[in-house]
């Protein structure tokens, strides 16, 4: 008896069969690829989460100190400055919570890429947020410190001591602001870029 019959049979059967199998392989990878993107996704919003946390308690504890500075403070210019610098910490809660972004409820419903537009849009945002610290972070409290210091040392001039603390402590706060601002636009964009190639290799 010929076997032709019975071999054409059988691989009549497996044509059939292996586009299946490769069907189910390829939604086992976007699978995978959902809950790694997923994931990601939620470590990023922690990520956030913590960050915001964080500059609200330092930027409530500069308002604090500075609020009692200022009621404090032996001269007008001093004290403006003082205020100053104590609104700054108001205004960069203000602008972070505004602007920043918290952990969001996902929809188990999203496909892949719904959730990397999610998370490409974060990165973004985040850049964004980076990019303009020195405006909306670094500059309110830079000229309220700058204040304080031109009324110090005009202060101690009037007084007949040297300005020299004044000076010191202003060439102090412009190199930390300086190594701030480069943290933030040049170190956390590039993280940032990075998670976003990364993402766009995903995808």
């Amino acid at each position: 008896m010929s076997q032709e019959p019975m071999n054409d049979k059988l691989n009549d059967l497996w044509r059939s069969e292996a586009p299946s199998s490769s069907r189910l392989q390829k939604e086992k990878e976007g699978e995978d690829m959902l809950t790694m993107v997923i994931e990601r996704t939620r470590k990023f919003d922690r990520r956030i989460l913590l960050r915001n946390v964080r500059e609200v308690v330092a930027a409530a504890i500069v308002t604090g100190i500075f609020a009692w500075f200022a009621w404090k403070a032996p001269a007008g210019l001093e004290r403006i400055g003082d205020v100053i610098v104590a609104a700054s910490g108001v205004w960069i809660t203000f602008y972070l919570l505004r602007s920043g972004s918290g952990p969001r409820a996902l929809d188990p419903g999203m496909n892949l890429n719904a959730y990397g537009q999610l998370l490409h849009e974060s990165y973004d945002r985040e850049v964004r947020l980076a990019r303009s610290v020195k405006y909306w972070y670094l500059l309110p409290m830079y000229v309220g410190l700058a204040v304080v210091s031109l009324g110090m040392g005009l202060r101690l001039h009037g007084a007949g001591q040297s300005a020299r603390p004044a000076v010191v402590s202003m060439v102090i706060v412009t190199v930390g602001f300086g190594l701030v601002w480069i943290l933030n636009e040049v170190y956390a964009v590039r993280c940032l870029e990075k998670l976003k190639r990364e993402l766009a290799g995903m995808e």
